[in-house]
């Protein structure tokens, strides 16, 4: 007889901190944009569906989302506030308007951004921008925003526009906040800004899986430990409680991570299925792979689920290229084979850990269909069982230990994204000064502040966007704010700012 198959959805939401230091003005407009689209209409589909998931929510996503609201924080990408660097942004589509398979009739984006140079042009240019960030489900149910591709926009339908995004913006962390309440999801966190936890307990980590490579000397375990009791505090102060577990940022984990979870009380934590292949030394069967460990550390007992690497990148890779329901079909009949072949007592959790917002922007209708489709069949399919991670967790528990724990992250099962090339190297070594700065200053109070610029400092975007193998035409500004934050640090305690953080790396 098959098994019963456990399912686990884990949607990761994060953004790196866009703010310039003293200042309300996000460079980059990301945080509100996938706000507006994505998140939405992430929070209106487990509404629809009363799907039980977990969504994982960056504390540094979550304050500038709050920061969006309450009006306290803005960026130039919306007509009222536009500056000409950002319509060049959105004109030359270094900005994307993810208008493709919306379901409804597109503009011509060519001769629309060739257009911007008139005012009509620029109004239209910046009314389809808007529309193309707004949430599918609200496109869908507005028929006064179903307009034809030719159609003029006016300047007081861009405020109704900018009014509408504000209003969704406001309502995403209160609706995930009441999706909690009434235990549709899950809420889990990541470290704050979204560091690569082992990289800051001892960059030396990255040897592990590559000894050859040559890693700048970087530890700073107490800011480690901030991290990561800065985001609990933060998510039981905004979604009511602490989260029982936690998505290391990238899914990065060593031994030593893992007690730092441990010892502030995180029930359980989830990475790669590379990393359970490299911590036995060969590739997981089913019964290992789809199964909650315990691990021991210095400071405790700690369960560690990992992702089907494969089931995962489908969804974020593969499927939108197919038809929804083709997609699902598939997806739900490679569930079924492991309940079919399923050898162990307890049953199977598949873990499916992904980033919740940027794959949809190559799905049709924003991922809507397939996400209706894939929700109602896994709930709907005998022998399946759609689970929240900490239900699945009271349930059954976890009952083999691990022998131990690789340090890697999900890509490669190694840092290599994060640390090691000479341009990712400089920026470390930078960062270490100015927390060595810090770390010898007198003052308390001027300590302080300087270590809220080298926490954010400490994201893991400022290192990816330095990676040779990652490009993105925002990479300067990327750049620009983790200079500014390390250049605040010397500000905060008086000192002057080093020549060398008013050279661009990216």
């Amino acid at each position: 007889m098959a098994a019963q198959v456990h399912v686990a959805f884990l949607w990761h939401m994060h953004q790196p901190w866009y703010l310039e230091p003293g200042s309300h003005h996000a460079l980059l407009p990301w945080t509100r944009l996938r706000a507006t689209k994505d998140y939405t209409d992430m929070a209106l589909l487990l509404e629809q569906t009363q799907a039980p998931v977990t969504v994982n929510f960056a504390p540094s996503l979550v304050e500038q989302l709050r920061r969006y609201a309450s009006g306290q924080t803005w960026d130039a990408f919306t007509p009222s506030r536009a500056t000409p660097q950002a319509l060049e942004e959105i004109r030359t589509g270094r900005l994307s308007l993810p208008l493709a398979r919306r379901g409804f009739p597109l503009p011509n984006l060519e001769a629309l951004r060739s257009q911007a140079s008139t005012p009509q042009g620029e109004r239209n240019l910046w009314g389809w921008f808007l529309l193309s960030w707004t949430a599918q489900a609200v496109l869908e149910a507005r028929s006064d925003l179903h307009l034809p591709p030719g159609h003029a926009f006016t300047a007081p339908e861009l405020a109704e526009l900018e009014v509408l995004h504000g209003k969704i913006l406001a309502e995403v962390v209160p609706r995930y906040r009441k999706l909690a309440e009434e235990g549709v999801v899950e809420l889990s966190a990541t470290p704050f800004y979204h560091p690569i936890l082992p990289l800051l307990l001892d960059s030396a980590v990255a040897r592990r899986p590559h000894p050859e490579d040559t890693v700048p000397a970087f530890s700073a375990p107490e800011d480690a430990h901030v991290q990561v009791a800065q985001a609990l505090a933060h998510h039981k102060a905004v979604f009511g409680k602490e989260p029982q577990g936690m998505w290391p940022a990238e899914g990065a984990v060593s031994p030593e991570a893992a007690a730092v979870f441990a010892q502030h009380g995180v029930l359980w934590i989830a990475t790669d299925g590379e990393i359970l292949a490299r911590t036995l030394g060969r590739s997981p069967a089913p019964e290992e792979l789809h199964l909650p460990w315990k691990l021991s550390t210095s400071h405790g007992e700690i369960t560690v689920l990992f992702r089907d690497t494969f089931l995962s990148n489908r969804i974020s890779f593969d499927y939108h290229a197919w038809r929804p329901a083709d997609a699902v079909a598939d997806f739900v009949e490679r569930l079924k084979a492991v309940g079919a072949h399923w050898k162990a007592a307890q049953p199977p959790l598949v873990l499916i850990a992904m980033d919740g917002e940027n794959a949809w922007d190559f799905y049709e209708r924003n991922g809507r269909a397939f996400l209706l489709d894939l929700y109602h069949r896994v709930q709907d399919a005998p022998g399946l069982c759609l689970t929240r991670i900490s239900d699945y967790l009271a349930q059954f528990g976890a009952q083999a230990s691990l022998p131990g724990l690789w340090s890697g992250s999900w890509i490669s099962a190694d840092f290599r994204t994060w640390i090691g090339y000479p341009k990712q190297n400089q920026a470390w070594e930078r960062l270490a000064a100015a927390r060595a700065a810090v770390a010898s200053h007198p003052d308390p109070e001027r300590r302080a502040r300087a270590r809220e610029h080298i926490y954010i400092a400490q994201g893991s975007d400022w290192f990816w966007w330095l990676s040779p193998y990652n490009t993105t035409p925002q990479a300067p500004l990327f750049d620009r704010l983790f200079r500014a934050h390390l250049a605040q640090t010397y500000r905060e305690l008086g000192q002057n700012v080093p020549a060398l953080l008013q050279e661009p790396l990216a």
